[in-house]
């Protein structure tokens, strides 16, 4: 019994003195430590990682491939950094060619993390793109214990219904309730999921966007979405459909997507 609880505690001793890996994307056979990763980040992905330094020996470089759908927006964010690695980390979006940096992320925060925010506007998906992360602080010297968390959002707002058919006229609303300047664009769709127009969106600070949306798409119904580059559910708005004859109202939420 008492050689039996010796062995268990010296057990339990080892195991807590070697520290855990956190990043099984590193040893795989097809790892992401180059442009040739399988790791794909969907809305509402959360990872955590190491940038422990790899044989040679070299820093780790974390990639990452993530579809952007047609106009959409889009949020990364690495926090939870451990020590080591502080506030010099580097997220980037990289192009397809795996070099060209095509934006460099924010602090947010008091600095130790950081969020990758942007808007693809065309009309087309972009699925060629990277997510790039390392960091610039312990590089080489990294450990298995210098680690991070990774999370991604679509951050593209729905609205379900604006109706300025006969009688009815619907006004938008978007407020901006956090300290940074949001811009983004408003896009108003037919029922068949034809695009009929868009108004670019700027709002400041605790600013409120209001919009006569018969203005824009007079004599038309359907459904509104809002791009932007804000963080994940950091606006808030909803569409007023009046019936000025009744003084009847109804009120369609701006929802980002759930996760």
């Amino acid at each position: 019994m008492r050689k039996s609880l010796a062995m268990s505690l010296i057990l339990g001793a080892s195991l807590v003195a070697v520290p855990a890996r956190a990043d099984v994307w590193d040893v795989q056979t097809q790892s992401d430590n180059d442009t040739g990763t399988q790791n794909e980040l969907v809305h509402g992905s959360d990872q955590l990682h190491d940038l422990g330094v790899l044989p040679g020996p070299l820093a780790d470089a974390d990639w990452y491939r993530l579809g952007q759908q047609a106009y959409s927006s889009y949020e990364v964010v690495a926090d939870a950094t451990s020590g080591d690695i502080g506030t010099a980390v580097n997220l980037e979006r990289i192009a397809n060619d795996g070099t060209t940096v095509v934006q460099a992320s924010a602090p947010i925060g008091v600095g130790y993390s950081r969020s990758l925010r942007w808007i693809n506007g065309a009309a087309t998906p972009v699925n060629d793109e990277y997510v790039h992360l390392t960091s610039a602080s312990c590089t080489t010297t990294c450990g298995p214990d210098d680690v991070y968390r990774l999370r991604s959002y679509e951050t593209t707002y729905a609205i379900p219904r604006f109706n300025n058919v006969t009688t009815q006229i619907t006004a938008l609303l978007v407020q901006n309730p956090s300290s940074y300047t949001i811009t983004g664009t408003v896009y108003f769709w037919g029922g068949p999921g034809n695009l009929l127009a868009s108004v670019p969106l700027n709002l400041v600070p605790k600013q409120t966007f209001v919009l006569n949306t018969s203005t824009v798409v007079p004599g038309l119904g359907g459904s509104i979405t809002v791009v932007n580059d804000g963080r994940y559910g950091d606006l808030s708005g909803k569409s007023v459909a009046l019936e000025p004859a009744t003084g009847f109202s109804f009120d369609s939420p701006m929802i980002p997507r759930p996760h």
